[in-house]
């Protein structure tokens, strides 16, 4: 085991009891999107059970982690359901998250990055609220019982060394046959499950995948996001059970990440933070709706912005506008590609380092500030900003470029479009950008004021 710190003998998940749906009120962190366009449902359920102490609270840094207790202990949390309303629409795969609580509630961001794509192609999103300050335990007063008390009032969440075997049961309840009663997924047959997660919650899922993996065996693919804690050295790492697709940002280009080997790649995005704009403005519709009770005027055009828009407010931390959310999609379908057909996803470039004799990191960058080498989409190399990947606070911030510098590189509207397309066109035979997804970015170029 890589380095270990086991509770009690690991046993088998067991299927909890469930309770729903619940059709009152709407669900505490569900979407700002429209899902009915796609032909969706949103279902709530609650589920319970007892749980084994399966691993530490904080995995990771290793040299920190505190020995789980032995006993087992009762819980009750929650899963939110999305699947498509009729069975002839369903991929197959459910993608269940392990959402992330760093801000004090649930925060389901490979949901938000990934929507249109997964309901487009018909998955399964499952979101499991499996850590204790997402239920019952928030420093800001936004987990589910203190923010809902009539909605959530009966949740118990007993402490994090039981989320990993909380997070397995919630696929059994998704997976298994026979299916538990109230049965959440309809009886659409789950073949392959991907389980994701971004930052603290990658940490945990590196942990299952390191430590619970083989023995439940619940899980056919892995996608964690963006995290401090992605592997460094081969041994931080299993990349001998299931496929294994690390995605993450320049803001981790801080050190230098193992490399691929078996059933493990790296992707680093080159320009992403660790917190893009896109997650902002949809996590900010959410609380707008959840926690101030008004409408949560969620407006795509606004927010899948690149830096193409003259209007848009740069700078001072105002969030990195770069489309993190366009690898994020490519990952999602090369890792369920990976999974049902055995089609390995594509290597990318690392990013550009210089490493000094003391072990300090720098990137390298070019002219306009961006970093060189990584995985390159079509805003990188077909300039409009300089993406500030590692700044304020994992946010970052987007510099337009001048109009001066802008007018020199496309002399025309039309120059510029072409050279989008070009870019896109190519991202895609790469098998970094989706052809849906390049359409979009394409449509925006040309909606844009650039070389006009």
């Amino acid at each position: 085991m890589v380095g270990s710190v086991a509770g009690g003998k690991r046993r088998d998940a067991t299927t909890p009891t469930l309770e729903g749906p619940i059709t009152d009120g709407v669900p505490q962190t569900s979407a700002v999107h429209d899902i009915e366009e796609y032909g969706y449902t949103e279902s709530e359920y609650l589920i319970s059970g007892d749980a084994q102490p399966l691993g530490p609270p904080n995995p990771y840094p290793i040299d920190e982690r505190e020995a789980p207790p032995r006993a087992n202990a009762k819980y009750k949390t929650r899963l939110l359901v999305y699947r498509p309303k009729h069975r002839r629409d369903f991929n197959g795969t459910a993608l269940i998250e392990w959402p992330n609580v760093s801000t004090g509630r649930d925060s389901p961001v490979a949901w938000i990055n990934t929507f249109d794509y997964a309901m487009r192609e018909g998955y399964a999103v499952v979101i499991a609220s499996a850590q204790k300050v997402g239920v019952d335990d928030s420093p800001t007063d936004q987990d589910l019982r203190t923010g809902n008390p009539e909605r959530y009032g009966d949740l118990h969440h007993p402490g994090d060394v039981y989320s990993y075997d909380i997070f397995s049961q919630a696929i059994r309840a998704i997976k298994t046959r026979p299916r538990p009663k109230p049965d959440p997924m309809a009886g659409f047959n789950v073949k392959h499950v991907i389980a994701t997660g971004m930052s603290q919650s990658a940490q945990y899922l590196r942990y299952y995948l390191n430590e619970i993996q083989e023995t439940h065996g619940l899980v056919d693919g892995f996608l964690p996001f963006a995290t401090t804690h992605t592997p460094e050295e081969p041994a931080d790492q299993r990349d001998d059970l299931v496929p294994v697709l690390w995605v993450v940002s320049e803001d981790e280009a801080d050190r230098v990440r193992r490399s691929d080997s078996g059933l493990f790649k790296l992707w680093e995005v080159t320009g992403t933070s660790h917190i893009n704009y896109w997650l902002m403005a949809w996590a900010g519709a959410m609380d707008v709706r959840d926690f101030e009770g008004d409408d949560p005027g969620w407006d795509p055009l606004e927010a899948g912005q690149y830096g193409e828009r003259a209007d848009a407010d740069y700078g001072d931390c105002q969030g990195n506008y770069f489309p993190m959310r366009y690898a994020y999609k490519s990952g999602l379908s090369h890792v369920n590609e990976w999974v049902k057909r055995n089609e390995e996803p594509p290597a990318a470039p690392r990013i550009e380092r210089d490493v000094a004799s003391d072990g300090t990191v720098e990137v390298v960058t070019d002219e306009y500030g961006n970093a060189k080498g990584g995985l390159r989409l079509p805003p990188i190399d077909v300039p409009v900003a300089f993406y500030d990947a590692r700044s304020c606070d994992s946010y970052g911030q987007t510099f337009r470029l001048e109009e001066s510098e802008l007018e020199r590189l496309y002399p025309t509207h039309k120059a510029y479009v072409a050279k989008i397309r070009e870019a896109t066109e190519a991202a895609v035979d790469d098998g970094y950008l989706l052809p849906a997804d390049a359409d979009a970015l394409l449509a925006r170029a040309e909606a844009s004021s650039i070389g006009k």
